[in-house]
């Protein structure tokens, strides 16, 4: 047998041309089509560029090639079709390109279907469809999109009465691509081969080649079930779950994909074979690459946690845990957790937002240890999970970067108590182990941990936002803010249509030249969410001015302010009014950071026990 690739560049024209019963595949491995509108905009500005230049007088003559990079097909002999490995993004794309163009043909002399070209119902049903529907299917999306930018770039050749055409046969004809076909190769090797080549632009990705490999190894195990099938099902699960958002008008809800549950299978698979921090760190598609080719597994006695249906349970599971706390929180069920049902997205503005997987790990492994499901312990590894925030929080102020202390920490200790450990021996382990060491008034991390809060907390833009928010949400939940409205006011990044800043209560400008109290009015006692359109209109005006404006906003932590301070600065916002309200807000991160456990001094040491 010869080398089984062949090689050839190849015109749109001839890409898309198809007999009668045959057509592309899309491989069940390959996800749906998923371009954003930067991809469409981007690939119109590439046709465009090359469309004007072939219009300027100069250039009719010598007509450049665009060029659209690598299309890679694998011969299924089966059915003699050719399946999809890469491109699939790209030629949808063209296939709706080329069906608006034909749409809006004045003479047209030539038609192409561009049905055929693709085996696939959804993008059928689009190209047999002269409306452009109210969905938010992507096929549509797009179509819709390309329709846009394709009549505004129109006006620029209002002499042409058959642009429409032109712009079609010039795509046809100068558009061309690198055709790749691979033959009697397996599937690994297939993608091996896309790996190789692809360096950019990739139309497979982490979950893609995660797919492929997952279903190499079971085969290796059972080759009488058909694992694709079963694998693709998982995915479609989480597809079908995201389908079901928006109703009654909702907008709180996130669409999630594999990749979210990828990062929480891995953390669980490291948990489980006792692998540290340097397995935790490397990319889902580095992990699970090496994890299924190497020789890692045979070192393993268990490998259950490599079942499928061990992974079936863990893509329910956190579909059905990520779902109830959106519920929980747009319904306000468990007022008792309503700092813990935002723990999670607090987690992601530390430097260790790579372990928001906490609640679903500790979910999966107490349900496991205690034959239960995973609802039973939804509250519970929502309270680890604000506790393993307190230790995030501590060393992401203290630290300018990730410290392997805490990565160490994390990776050894703490996944062994989530796999061993019930949720209160967690809970005190944390406290012993974790936060002793940094709670002390003695110990220098915890000092440091204060003086930074105190003064210059806002040189440093990362940090100064998450003590903020944390600060700002702690006085709406105590005031009996809805978790929905708090929520909307801080998480939900998306339809925020008013994002807050950081608002310097006394403005920067107004103590720049007080060198001997510039950091402690860049300290949390002269600092507050505020929302960003009153912050800016606002501006450098002194405190007692800003009081009207302070009264439209809608946070708690805004009107605790006016309420607490409004006699004090009628005058003077000076230093001492900075100070007396630092020391309200050190009092709530202290108050905070001790959490349900308490802390006495006993003969100068200091002393926790859980409550």
């Amino acid at each position: 047998m010869g080398f089984p690739i062949d090689s050839k560049v190849l015109g749109l024209r001839e890409v898309i041309k198809v007999n009668e019963g045959e057509g592309y595949n899309i491989p069940i491995y390959q996800r749906p089509y998923s371009w954003e509108e930067k991809n469409i905009k981007d690939f119109l500005a590439s046709i465009f560029d090359a469309f004007k230049e072939v219009n300027a007088e100069k250039c009719k003559a010598n007509v450049k090639p665009v060029f659209f990079g690598t299309i890679q097909l694998d011969h299924n002999k089966d059915d003699n079709t050719l399946d999809i490995v890469d491109g699939q993004q790209r030629l949808t794309t063209f296939l709706l390109f080329l069906d608006l163009l034909q749409r809006n043909e004045i003479h047209p002399k030539e038609y192409i279907d561009c049905s055929k070209v693709i085996k696939s119902e959804k993008l059928k049903e689009v190209l047999k469809d002269d409306n452009i529907k109210n969905t938010s299917l992507k096929y549509y999306e797009n179509r819709k999109l390309l329709n846009k930018e394709v009549e505004h770039f129109e006006k620029e050749f209002k002499d042409k009465n058959e642009f429409y055409t032109e712009l079609k046969n010039f795509v046809l004809d100068n558009v061309y691509f690198v055709q790749l076909i691979t033959e009697e190769m397996d599937l690994s090797e297939v993608v091996s081969v896309f790996n190789t080549i692809n360096t950019t632009g990739l139309d497979l990705n982490a979950t893609d080649i995660f797919k492929v490999r997952y279903y190499n190894y079971l085969r290796g195990i059972d080759k009488t079930k058909d694992w694709l099938e079963e694998i693709n099902l998982c995915y479609k699960s989480i597809d079908d779950s995201n389908e079901k958002l928006g109703k009654d008008g909702r907008t709180d809800q996130t669409k999630f994909d594999m990749g979210w549950v990828l990062d929480i299978y891995k953390h669980i698979i490291c948990a489980e074979f006792g692998w540290g921090f340097s397995e935790v760190s490397k990319s889902n598609q580095k992990f699970f690459d090496e994890l299924f080719k190497g020789t890692g597994l045979t070192e393993q006695s268990d490998l259950s946690v490599l079942e499928f249906d061990t992974f079936k349970h863990i893509v329910d599971g956190f579909i059905d845990y990520w779902r109830w706390i959106e519920n929980v929180r747009f319904n306000g069920e468990h007022p008792e957790i309503a700092k813990e049902i935002f723990s999670i997205y607090l987690v992601e503005k530390t430097r260790y937002k790579r372990y928001w997987t906490i609640p679903f790990v500790v979910a999966y492994f107490r349900a496991k240890a205690e034959g239960k499901g995973w609802s039973n312990y939804y509250i519970d590894s929502l309270r680890v999970n604000m506790y393993m925030f307190r230790f995030f929080l501590i060393y992401t102020v203290v630290n300018d970067r990730v410290i392997n202390y805490v990565q160490n920490k994390v990776c050894y200790e703490c996944f062994t108590w989530f796999k061993e450990c019930s949720t209160d021996k967690i809970i005190e382990n944390i406290g012993k182990e974790l936060f002793l060491p940094v709670i002390d008034k003695k110990h220098k991390t915890w000092r440091k941990f204060c003086g930074i809060i105190e003064s210059g907390l806002f040189d440093n833009g990362s940090r100064v936002h998450l003590v903020c928010t944390l600060t700002a949400l702690i006085d709406e939940v105590n005031k009996g803010v809805k978790e929905s409205d708090i929520y909307e006011k801080f998480f939900n990044y998306e339809m925020i249509k008013d994002p807050y800043d950081i608002e310097h209560i006394e403005a920067r400008n107004n103590f720049k030249n007080d060198k001997d109290n510039v950091d402690e009015f860049n300290g949390i006692g002269n600092l507050t969410v505020l929302e960003r359109s009153i912050n800016r209109g606002i501006k450098d005006k002194p405190v007692g001015d800003k009081t009207e404006e302070y009264k439209k906003s809608k946070y708690a932590a805004v009107g605790i302010f006016i309420h607490k301070f409004e006699d004090k600065y009628k005058d003077k916002w000076d230093i001492e009014c900075v100070r007396k309200r630092r020391k309200e807000e050190i009092k709530k991160i202290k108050s905070f950071m001790k959490g349900e456990l308490d802390f006495c001094i006993r003969e100068e040491s200091l002393v926790v026990w859980y409550r």
